[in-house]
């Protein structure tokens, strides 16, 4: 494993212990290639401290990443963004509402959210970066659990329900339809190929990786999940990254199981969620400790 990271060590010295959520760290880590063979730089922890740091999302550039953090003292959330060149954390929201599951949208100009609303209700909102004490609630959206960009109108959504449904809603229409039932919350667009890949439970014996065309919406099965797993990631090139107990595995078209890559277990106990940057440079891993989220 590459040694030679030289992230500053951000620690958020926060003494808040949060009731019924996990306690996690995000670890960042430098991608090196070498034709089809993967090296990973020592993982470092970006938020090192007791409590929720989750669900990061990088900038277009790679050079900071949003993330879900609970304030102080409460189990409120808000968005935060951690720079990598000037080794700063920024807070971005500050609302009365919990919000989570940062993306930046297509068009850039702002941030993507699911928000928990005072009456309980989860909907997707979008707040502009230029001032984000402004947000916009995208009508339709309720129920919304984690979600992915299809197109500059369309977002895929984990819709909580008495089975999770895959569903596609238009956010300026309105209009929406149900694609699958009985779906994990790991939600990836490969829009370099037109699909979105999610995690089908419907067989809980053989839970699967599934691909649905974004133009045709024909769905069809990838690969079979590692056990016990079903948080994943899409490389450029179209490798899936999954991990467990603490290692990194790989899956390319036309295999049949799971490589390991790397055993980051030196320095992360564990981790469930991954996020490759958009220039492939750096992977981000939400670590955790105590039983798996």
């Amino acid at each position: 494993m590459k040694k030679g990271l030289l992230f500053f060590c951000i620690a958020m010295c926060w003494n808040s212990v949060i009731g019924q959520l996990p306690d996690t760290d995000i670890f960042i880590s430098e991608i090196t290639y070498e034709g089809t063979k993967l090296s990973f730089s020592t993982p470092v922890n970006m938020t090192r401290r007791k409590g929720y740091d989750n669900q990061p999302t990088f900038s277009q550039d790679g050079l900071s990443f949003y993330f879900v953090s609970i304030n102080k003292d409460t189990t409120q959330s808000d968005i935060y963004n951690c720079d990598l060149v000037k080794h700063t954390v920024n807070r971005f929201t500050k609302t009365t509402e919990s919000e989570y599951s940062p993306r930046l949208t297509p068009y850039k100009e702002y941030l993507s959210v699911v928000r928990v609303d005072a009456d309980s209700g989860q909907r997707f909102y979008l707040i502009p970066l230029a001032d984000p004490r402004v947000a916009k609630n995208v009508y339709n959206s309720d129920s919304i659990g984690y979600y992915s960009w299809l197109s500059d109108s369309l977002i895929a959504m984990f819709v909580l329900g008495p089975t999770n449904s895959l569903q596609v809603l238009n956010i300026f229409s309105g209009e929406k339809k149900v694609y699958n039932t009985s779906i994990g919350r790991c939600l990836k667009s490969d829009l370099k190929r037109n699909e979105l890949l999610f995690v089908d439970k419907t067989d809980t014996t053989q839970i699967m990786i599934r691909r649905m065309n974004i133009i045709s919406r024909k769905i069809e099965p990838v690969v079979a999940v590692i056990p016990g797993s079903e948080d994943f990631e899409i490389l450029a090139d179209g490798t899936l990254l999954m991990g467990h107990d603490g290692k990194l595995y790989t899956w390319r078209t036309g295999e049949t199981y799971w490589h390991q890559q790397v055993d980051f277990r030196p320095v992360i106990n564990d981790f469930y969620r991954i996020v490759v940057d958009p220039t492939g440079k750096r992977i981000a891993l939400v670590a955790y400790t105590g039983a798996k989220p």
